[in-house]
């Protein structure tokens, strides 16, 4: 079973489709062979999340999300993931994107992460964004979730 919680953070839910977020999420895990995990996806503020880069990471710089991976080795998937809203903004803005789109390409590049890919390098990134843009094409009907 898969379940992903939805929370907030000093910020207002955005108002995207919880049963697409639940519905994108158990895809990219089950396409991935994971049948078993449980994802808090946290929306938030730049300063928490900046917060949290400074304590886990030793970066002091802003971003749109973290991905933590709380499970032990060989056990099923336990994520959490914050999303900065304001980065997310920023973002659509910048690539010139609605916030609604720019938003899930989030969320999905973060459920990434906690399946251990990485955008470190160009190719890590060219992988990671045709793996989002493949998800943001696809269509979640309300049967399969």
């Amino acid at each position: 079973m898969i379940t992903v919680n939805l929370e907030s953070d000093g910020v207002d839910l955005p108002e995207i489709d919880g049963n697409w977020i639940s519905g994108i999420c158990e895809n990219i895990l089950t396409d991935f062979e994971h049948s078993e995990a449980a994802l808090t996806i946290i929306f938030s503020t730049d300063t928490k999340l900046r917060k949290l880069k400074k304590e886990y990471f030793s970066v002091d710089m802003l971003t749109d999300t973290i991905s933590f991976n709380l499970e032990d080795k060989g056990e099923a998937i336990d994520g959490e993931i914050y999303i900065s809203l304001k980065r997310v903004s920023e973002n659509a803005k910048t690539f010139e994107q609605d916030f609604d789109k720019e938003c899930k390409r989030v969320i999905i590049h973060s459920v990434l992460h906690l399946l251990g890919f990485d955008d470190q390098t160009s190719e890590e990134k060219t992988k990671m964004t045709q793996l989002e843009d493949y998800y943001l094409s696809s269509t979640i009907s309300a049967d399969q979730i």
